[in-house]
């Protein structure tokens, strides 16, 4: 197993999961908004005669005449959250009625709030105060929070899911590996000794009895620390092949390639030798 490719595999579904979960946050946000405009629409025009009447105006005109300001009277209204088609938004919604003279502006709406168009309504011509304007919003108290746990964000969980499940499953396995090939915990000392060699894991090299840097290729230096990080000083091909070449099908040439030609360079300038096992694993011994 690729360590690259499972920071990978797991980064994609973490994204996947991410990219799902804010889609549907998305939609929702604008199903909602979408269902107070209809229900805006339908509650304000199915009930044009409770809106626009002599009474009404007259209260309307009033209102603006105590205040001197434009009016805006912002509570639930029952034809209104009728009329939604989203249950859960019943509770949560309300009307916002602006009452303005033309030319005026004014939209004041609660905070945090998703908000519908607006529309307006002209007081009939010939009416007292025909130069009102009635402006109509519906607004849901709806936070970020809540607008998440309406939206749809199962396949979001799934895909987190497994992201955690793929994270788990691979730190078992590298632990296992490790154990396996015999790496040192992090509290172990720089300076691991076998034979007449010493790796510094600090400065990635070995040296001799005479404190002499040992030329590797940078195969034979990752090898050979391997040799050294293992407590048996024992490699299984599969293992080594995986470190070394991870995801290639068949090493077994290549290795054989490397060990023949790590041998010689062992023998002359250690007192150890590469040993095989039956071709399943090769070995780091002292010579006899």
């Amino acid at each position: 197993m690729n360590p690259y490719k499972t920071l990978f595999v797991l980064f994609l579904f973490v994204a996947m999961s991410f990219g799902f979960g804010y889609r549907n946050y998305v939609q929702t946000k604008q199903e909602i908004v979408s269902d107070l405009n209809q229900a805006l629409q339908r509650s304000v025009m199915q009930n044009m005669d409770f809106w626009v009447n002599r009474d009404s105006i007259y209260t309307y005109t009033r209102l603006q005449e105590m205040m001197e300001a434009p009016v805006t009277v912002s509570s639930s209204n029952r034809f209104f959250t009728n009329a939604l088609s989203l249950p859960k938004l019943k509770e949560i919604s309300g009307l916002s009625l602006h009452i303005l003279k033309k030319g005026e502006q004014g939209d004041h709406l609660p905070e945090k709030c998703l908000v519908s168009d607006t529309l307006l309504l002209l007081t009939p011509a010939g009416m007292a105060s025909s130069d009102l304007v009635l402006s109509f919003r519906g607004y849901a108290r709806c936070s970020n929070a809540m607008i998440f746990s309406l939206s749809d964000q199962r396949m979001s969980s799934l895909l987190f899911l497994a992201a955690l499940l793929w994270g788990v499953i691979s730190y078992a396995w590298f632990v296992r590996r490790n154990k396996a090939v015999g790496l040192p915990d992090s509290g172990e000392k720089e300076l691991i000794r076998f034979g007449n060699l010493t790796l510094s894991c600090e400065e990635n090299c070995f040296y001799n009895e005479q404190q002499e840097e040992l030329k590797f290729t940078p195969l034979q230096y990752a090898l050979m620390e391997m040799f050294y990080l293992s407590s048996s000083h024992k490699l299984l091909k599969t293992d080594i092949c995986e470190s070394l070449w991870p995801g290639k099908e068949n090493a077994d040439e290549t290795l054989y390639t490397l060990i023949r030609r790590l041998k010689p360079v062992v023998e002359e300038q250690s007192n150890l030798k590469i040993t095989t096992d039956r071709g399943r694993a090769y070995a780091l011994e002292l010579k006899a």
